[in-house]
């Protein structure tokens, strides 16, 4: 897997994703109802096998618990919202609005010292 930046979507499809599921997704436009209906399921049950492969690699979970070091609370506040409804969106920007004034607050009365 190459090394690139993509976006949180494409990153979990990417570990889901094999060349036999991407060839089954092509598919099933072509199918009758019945066997999308079939053919989804399978392919379902392939990316969630893969994801559960993906979990049971050790390095994978030390790469996960480097990760949950860091808060990424505001970051994964700005991918959820372009999937949300105008007024969850204009919620999301508050509570963005919110994190940023703790931050800005922790900043000034920690001395300008980064607090664990």
């Amino acid at each position: 897997m190459e090394d690139q930046a993509l976006d949180p979507i494409s990153l979990y499809e990417d570990r889901a994703q094999s060349r036999e599921v991407n060839i089954l997704k092509a598919m099933l436009p072509y199918l009758n109802p019945t066997s999308q209906k079939n053919i989804s399921m399978v392919i379902s049950f392939m990316q969630m096998q893969r994801t559960m492969e993906y979990f049971e690699n050790p390095e994978n979970t030390m790469q996960l618990c480097a990760m949950e070091k860091q808060d990424h609370t505001a970051d994964m506040l700005n991918a959820v919202k372009q999937y949300c409804t105008k007024r969850e969106q204009q919620q999301i920007d508050h509570m963005l609005n919110a994190l940023q004034m703790i931050s800005t607050y922790d900043i000034l009365f920690s001395g300008g010292q980064e607090t664990e």
